[in-house]
């Protein structure tokens, strides 16, 4: 019986070591990868809405840390039509850096440090901010009724803060996410997604693919609290009834928000990302929005 015993426990070691995957691509000045995204988005009410790009990643430099990788989205197209107000908004980030290089410094297994060119991009980000504002309330005048100009724009620059760049560059959606793990099947970690949810995530590891689902991880008060801040964003003359009323709505159990993601990373021989599918569903009060992303290495 202890044979057996002992067996059994090489057996499972051996499995959990073929059961992990260190994510580490391979990097040298020069390298450059091109991948071909498609997003498509349900929302309720509003309908599908499609957006487009390439987005190239250029090792620019190695340094006694690791690396410089710039990466530029060219080719950004969404098929959001004028009275589409949601899917606007959802394209307008995308739209907005377009042509733009943001500059990442990375460790030595490409895993993300920061952007090295942020104080270059700034000026360019709230101009074209500006630009697409102006755009946005003359193709769609009812906008207004719904936010300022200036509520616009900060709602468009919330989502363009340097953290909020490097959260994006480190999503479940980005090829560059897993950089630098050494990952294990029934692994699991917190993260805050694009959208500033806190969210708890799994691993599973089969040869040279990854599969990960999440899940929102937010106590009451942190939702309430996530509630308030878009609210103040979005709709800033909202706010005060907002937080008067928020307990006792919240009490009625109408004011529900849920979020899961699952994302499925195929990786090439050099350790880059290959293709990448994820889909995320957010539940709130009872309205559901599909957000599917597809990225292929051209």
């Amino acid at each position: 019986m202890k044979k057996l015993m002992i067996v059994s426990v090489m057996l499972m070691a051996a499995f959990a070591a073929q059961a992990q995957l260190k994510v580490a691509p391979k990097m040298e000045k020069g390298t450059t990868k091109t991948y071909a995204t498609t997003m498509t988005t349900n929302i309720p009410g509003q309908g599908e809405v499609k957006i487009t790009a390439d987005t190239k990643y250029t090792v620019s430099a190695a340094t006694a840390d690791g690396y410089v990788v710039d990466v530029v989205s060219t080719d950004v197209k969404s098929d959001a039509t004028a009275d589409n107000i949601a899917g606007k908004l959802i394209s307008a980030s995308q739209e907005l850096m377009k042509d733009m290089t943001v500059s990442l410094a990375t460790d030595k297994d490409g895993k993300i440090l920061g952007i090295k060119n942020f104080n270059e991009l700034k000026p360019k980000i709230d101009e074209a901010s500006g630009k697409f504002a102006d755009k946005m309330l003359k193709e769609i005048p009812q906008l207004t009724q719904l936010m300022s100009k200036e509520a616009l724009i900060n709602q468009i620059n919330e989502n363009l803060t340097e953290e909020n760049l490097v959260r994006t560059m480190q999503a479940n959606t980005s090829v560059l996410v897993l950089n630098g793990k050494t990952i294990m099947t029934g692994a699991q970690d917190e993260f805050v997604n694009e959208q500033g949810m806190k969210m708890k995530r799994m691993y599973f590891v089969n040869g040279k693919k990854v599969t990960t689902n999440s899940s929102m991880n937010m106590s009451k008060d942190e939702i309430k609290a996530f509630i308030i801040k878009q609210v103040e964003q979005l709709a800033p003359e909202q706010a005060e009834m907002i937080k008067k009323n928020i307990d006792q709505v919240m009490a009625t159990g109408m004011l529900k928000i849920d979020m899961k993601e699952t994302a499925n990373y195929e990786f090439a021989d050099d350790g880059w990302v290959k293709t990448l599918k994820t889909e995320a569903t957010t539940d709130t009060m009872g309205q559901q929005t599909k957000i599917n992303t597809i990225s292929t290495l051209k």
